[in-house]
């Protein structure tokens, strides 16, 4: 008898062209712009083809990921992805055409505040909502400072309430918006954060707690849930990457929310949207590979939310 081998999940042809564009065509780890380069699945899980989760790699820096080392050390999943945001970045900044800094401030201001009414005002448009909310981050990338991003943040806070009770699409856009204000922070090594970014961070996973809240106990999207859940992981990963307990505390904090939003009165009313994010809270201990001691009370925290939060 013939076994037949499973074939493996093609990657769609759109989405390995960005994957490649993204990269510049290079290996995210060695940088080596003359190598023959493949994409790898971070995750391991070949399925799962979010732009996150895919890096591009030469042959020789992918064996030293998939391969057997003996004495020697692999590249771990959390150190893949870690080179991977930081080359994105890298090539992204080189991309662009350098502007003069003017700045309008009072005018942007008032801009931010007009475009959030117009988003809550197209209330069943998500596609005029997903246009709006991306002048919003193109507002944060070309004129973005302490008191443009702190403005954009605070509007989006309050679309997280109103859209969280009735809108799940536009969780979904929210919750990706609120990882995307956060992106550039892709490691101490390549970029530092300050206070003021510490902040920032911790702003916008308090904008996925209450995602999290609202979502779960009122509109109850499981896609709205699921992209709840992949934010929260990457906030959280930049936490564990700046050792900053105070990003990880908030983004606990989210899941907690979440979790007791999928109940009433003892009973699990939001079935799936339980089940996506315990799974969720189960993976995060993954991303602290050193350093367990200085995580003690995290890890403590996580694990009684777990005994809390039982397996269904």
């Amino acid at each position: 008898m013939t076994i037949s081998k499973q074939k493996r999940p093609k990657l769609p042809i759109a989405v390995e062209e960005e994957t490649l564009f993204n990269a510049s065509h290079s290996c995210c780890i060695c940088r080596d712009r003359n190598k023959d380069v493949v994409i790898h699945h971070i995750d391991g899980n070949r399925t799962n083809n979010d732009f996150d989760n895919l890096a591009v790699v030469c042959l020789d820096c992918h064996s030293r990921i998939t391969g057997i080392r003996g004495l020697g050390k692999s590249f771990k999943p959390g150190e893949v992805r870690r080179y991977k945001r930081s080359w994105d970045k890298q090539v992204r900044d080189s991309r662009e055409v350098k502007r003069p800094k003017i700045y309008y401030r009072k005018e942007l201001v008032s801009q931010i505040d007009f475009t959030v009414c117009k988003i809550l005002a197209c209330e069943k448009d998500n596609l005029r909502q997903e246009e709006l909310l991306n002048t919003l981050y193109e507002l944060h990338l070309w004129r973005g400072d302490d008191t443009i991003d702190s403005k954009i943040i605070d509007g989006m806070e309050h679309l997280a309430i109103m859209s969280g009770l009735s809108d799940p699409k536009l969780v979904v856009l929210l919750a990706e918006k609120a990882w995307e204000m956060c992106w550039e922070f892709v490691g101490p090594d390549d970029v530092s954060m300050d206070k003021k970014g510490e902040k920032r961070v911790i702003k916008c996973a308090g904008i996925i707690e209450t995602l999290a809240d609202f979502n779960c106990e009122f509109a109850r999207g499981k896609k709205a849930t699921i992209i709840i859940s992949q934010s929260a992981e990457k906030l959280f990963e930049i936490g564990v990457w700046y050792s900053k307990q105070s990003i990880a505390k908030i983004v606990l904090s989210a899941y907690n929310k979440g979790l007791d939003g999928c109940q009433e009165n003892g009973k699990i009313k939001f079935r799936s949207g339980y089940m996506i994010l315990r799974k969720s809270l189960l993976r995060l201990s993954s991303f602290i590979e050193e350093d367990k001691s200085f995580w003690r009370g995290i890890l403590s925290m996580r694990g009684r939310m777990l005994k809390k939060y039982k397996k269904i």
